[in-house]
């Protein structure tokens, strides 16, 4: 049985399995293929994720039939394999991969299993890529005992650009994207590249996810690469990424927040502007953006107008920055009525959560038993999470932040299709 000594590592911020996070940064890399380390209910709950995504892209009418998705293969750690250890069950896994599906490489995410075992997932994977000459990458987490769905994404990329991406000329006036949120025809990105446009930047590739071996090999040729990706636990992890190509290759990152609400697109478009010296280009994106959401928000105040809503809040700060929902608030001048700090937030939590509220608003808030009369009257409910009574209409808000103007619109135009429906007919619309 060959055993790992590998050090602990701390420093576990999020409580998600990091295996989900290493399956999303090559699940649509043309060439990949992911074996978990694991038992096989580990790959179900990745299908499942994955299988609720298909659905809410095809929903949004964002679902690409012909998109490669990378085969997942469990190993399938069994009882007798905490005795005995799972290596050689891995490289049969490896082998079988190999000769069924014909990879340009496979990548390996460990499970909590292997790592209680203390399988030497490396060794194994360095053993069989000599014998098939096959590039075979080993994700340095190990489930939930040593990080989360970001951290197994992070260390993703990681891996594939120490082995895949070198040095080389720059092709100017071209950008990567770091990380995804919703695909790459999604909102998110085609907001990203409507902005870059102003600049002269065009977006040729993303990673790691949606890249082929061939795209990921030319990474080094971008001019710049910019972060797609928005929340607390998520952006620092892009940051290191973007950290580590730039100590790797050589390839600069514009390091600032995420363009969320107008308030954030203006900074983040100065702070582009000033990071590439084109500070006039910067301006007139600026005043771009805030025509855009004039033409708007005329109809929307409007349609909104004597709209009671309400804003309920179930995530914790680290998961759920409000500033933006609140500004959009205010740009509807709706109000809120009242934020109520759902019961699933701690303590502790709902404190943080109200102290960054009473920055950035006046409107009160209530802890969910002191709010039932306020849903109650509440013609309109912003929610991260769905309200039980179904007759109520409830705009369900992403974990995700959407970017830019569009996202803002976008989740006004949801608020009024969903005020104005007839009678007293409730539902739910997500962001």
């Amino acid at each position: 049985m060959v055993m790992s000594k590998r050090p602990r590592k701390g420093g576990k911020n999020g409580c998600s399995c990091s295996m989900p996070g290493v399956w999303r940064a090559a699940a649509y890399n043309e060439g990949a293929a992911v074996i978990f380390h694991s038992p096989k209910a580990c790959g179900h709950v990745t299908h499942d994720m994955d299988l609720s995504m298909h659905y809410r892209a095809l929903a949004r009418q964002q679902f690409q039939p012909n998109l490669y998705t990378a085969p997942l293969i469990s190993s399938n750690l069994e009882e007798q394999h905490s005795i005995f250890g799972g290596t050689d069950q891995l490289r049969a896994c490896i082998e079988y991969v190999a000769q069924t599906y014909k990879p340009l490489y496979i990548l390996i995410a460990n499970s909590c299993v292997a790592g209680v075992i203390g399988d030497d997932t490396e060794a194994v994977a360095s053993q069989v890529e000599r014998e098939l000459g096959l590039p075979i990458l080993v994700v340095a987490s190990h489930g939930f005992l040593d990080g989360d769905y970001y951290s197994g994404f992070y260390y993703a990329s990681k891996a594939l650009a120490e082995r895949f991406i070198v040095p080389m000329d720059t092709e100017k006036h071209t950008v990567t994207l770091l990380g995804d949120h919703g695909g790459p025809d999604g909102a998110d990105a085609r907001e990203m590249k409507q902005l870059l446009r102003f600049f002269g930047l065009q977006v040729r590739r993303k990673f790691p996810v949606y890249a082929n071996l061939a795209d990921i090999k030319q990474i080094a040729s971008s001019e710049l690469c910019i972060l797609l990706g928005g929340t607390r636990q998520s952006f620092p992890k892009l940051r290191q990424l973007a950290g580590d190509l730039n100590r790797q290759v050589g390839v600069p990152f514009f390091d600032s927040d995420y363009p969320v609400g107008l308030a954030g697109t203006r900074i983040w478009l100065t702070k582009l502007g000033a990071f590439l010296q084109k500070e006039v280009e910067a301006a007139a994106a600026i005043k771009d953006q805030e025509k855009r959401l004039d033409d708007h928000i005329t109809f929307y105040r409007q349609k909104m107008k004597n709209k009671r809503c309400v804003l309920c809040i179930g995530r914790p700060l680290s998961y759920f920055q409000p500033d933006w929902i609140l500004e959009l608030f205010s740009l509807t001048e709706t109000g809120p009525e009242g934020i109520i700090l759902l019961d699933g937030l701690t303590g502790g939590q709902s404190d943080e959560m109200q102290q960054e509220v009473a920055a950035v608003t006046k409107a009160p808030v209530y802890r969910q038993q002191e709010g039932n009369d306020l849903l109650a009257a509440a013609d309109l409910i912003l929610t991260t999470h769905e309200m039980a009574d179904w007759s109520k209409r409830q705009v369900f808000l992403p974990l995700l932040p959407p970017v830019g103007v569009t996202g803002i619109i976008n989740v006004m135009h949801k608020m009024v299709r969903l005020a104005e429906r007839y009678g007293t007919r409730g539902g739910i619309m997500y962001v």
